[in-house]
């Protein structure tokens, strides 16, 4: 399941010719660059195309208006039209990205310091996670050289975004978990391929302290309080947690969503339930001795009770600081197996 798309913001004709902006022939090439390898990987090119005003060099139907040539959209690739530097504001790219279940950006294309900046900020607010090419975006000179407003924009851009270079940005999917348990959908195989990519972008994080993964949280009891948090609106978790846990934990966001969707009058004991099953499986998430955990593929391990199954990442990293960190991170939760009466049959 592919779940990264490719948005190239504002690639048009005017930002090239006749007043091209800073090192215009060069950022062109790595944008199409870009695309190329895009394409080559499956992965959706989604173009967004700025509509100026009547006298502007990008007003509607205008030549400088157009998707650059170099970059020639396929017939399948959808273009967003915009009015504000935010590409989502009164537009259609939410519901494009929703509707192909895209939850990680690639973002690159002009300007530098308005929609770039923008769409970057708005992007990271709304959830997905982003990647920004340093060395793909692109503006004019004003008050300060175009290079230093791109150097101080991939600066401060780090604090939402992965920001790196062109070259380093890998469009290539991670091949699909090779897991072997009893009664696992379709659906689920690719929730918990969904749920490792996240688990990588928040181990990395756990490494070396750089990244934006959903969940940027440590404590088990961070998740505890956030179930609770589901069926008792007041309730609000704490802002601290002091007490040093064995096992730290994180969540994929795929976990999360499905259990707010819980009708309200069974969510407290849904819930209630899924936070037993976590509090026993932190208790040794390896325990071979245990007949409710078992490992279903690399990385990858079961915990099975009679309702659920709780399926997650144990891992042993070290952070920057080198100290060993221990993780259980919860990729997925599956519905029990319904057990069968052989008096019955």
């Amino acid at each position: 399941m592919i779940t990264i798309a490719l948005l190239l913001i504002d690639a048009q004709v005017n930002m090239f010719a006749p007043d091209p902006v800073h090192d215009g022939p060069v950022v062109l090439s790595r944008l199409k660059e870009l695309a190329g390898r895009a394409r080559a990987a499956g992965v959706p090119v989604i173009f967004v195309r700025h509509n100026g005003g009547p006298d502007d060099p990008d007003a509607p139907h205008t030549p400088g208006w157009a998707i650059h040539p170099a970059l020639a959209p396929a017939a399948d690739e959808a273009i967003i039209d915009k009015h504000t530097p935010d590409a989502f504001h009164q537009t259609g790219l939410a519901g494009v990205l929703a509707e192909r279940g895209i939850r990680r950006l690639v973002l690159a294309g002009m300007q530098t310091e308005y929609c770039i900046d923008t769409t970057t900020r708005r992007a990271r607010s709304l959830g997905y996670e982003v990647v920004l090419a340093a060395d793909a975006h692109s503006t004019y000179p004003g008050a300060l050289p175009a290079e230093q407003v791109i150097a101080h924009h991939n600066s401060v851009l780090k604090a939402f975004a992965d920001v790196r270079p062109a070259a380093e940005i890998d469009f290539q999917a991670a091949p699909p978990p090779v897991v072997t348990a009893e009664a696992l959908t379709t659906a689920d195989l690719a929730a918990i391929q969904s749920g490792l990519e996240e688990w990588r972008v928040y181990e990395q994080w756990l490494k070396t302290g750089e990244g934006h993964p959903f969940w940027p949280h440590t404590h088990p009891a961070r998740i505890s309080d956030t179930l609770r948090s589901l069926w008792e609106p007041s309730f609000k978790p704490r802002a601290r947690y002091t007490d040093p846990p064995r096992w730290e934990m994180g969540v994929a966001r795929v976990f999360l969503q499905p259990l707010a969707n819980i009708p309200m009058v069974f969510r407290r004991a849904s819930l209630t339930a899924v936070n037993k099953a976590i509090d026993h499986l932190l208790q040794n998430p390896r325990n071979p001795l245990s007949p409710h955990m078992s490992a279903i593929g690399e990385h990858v391990w079961l915990y099975d009770a009679r309702d659920l199954r709780l399926i997650y990442v144990p891992s042993v990293v070290h952070d920057k600081d080198g100290r060993e960190r221990h993780t259980v991170f919860l990729l997925w939760l599956a519905p029990g197996i319904p057990v069968k009466n052989p008096f019955l049959q």
